[in-house]
């Protein structure tokens, strides 16, 4: 699967997981704006972080047909597995989008 490993794959579930158990959260609380609006913007904050994180560790690289990147300056070499950040950055969009749209909506 493209370098993607066992520990990835649960690290993106604890993230879903806990994007579930926050907008389960505030749909309990039902009139609770002020609950949704701050998992809204919590959510969202982790989201730009995660996107920083798949920009710093994916897009900023030019990869060759091995998926690999050396830098000469720092003689590190990058591979392509840092594409797998954008999948807690889209669920956490998702979840801050989906609570601000509740939490302010009227």
């Amino acid at each position: 699967m493209l370098g993607v490993d066992a520990g990835d794959l649960l690290a993106l579930l604890g993230v879903a997981a806990c994007a579930v158990l926050a907008w389960k959260a505030a749909q309990r609380a039902g009139r609770s704006r002020g609950l949704l609006r701050l998992t809204a913007l919590v959510c969202l904050a982790l989201a730009a972080f995660f996107f920083y994180l798949w920009y710093a560790q994916y897009l900023q690289w030019d990869f060759n047909e091995l998926g690999r990147h050396y830098d000469p300056a720092d003689e590190v070499v990058y591979t392509d597995a840092g594409f797998v950040w954008v999948l807690p950055a889209g669920v956490l969009l998702i979840a801050g989008l989906l609570c601000a749209w509740r939490g302010w909506r009227r």
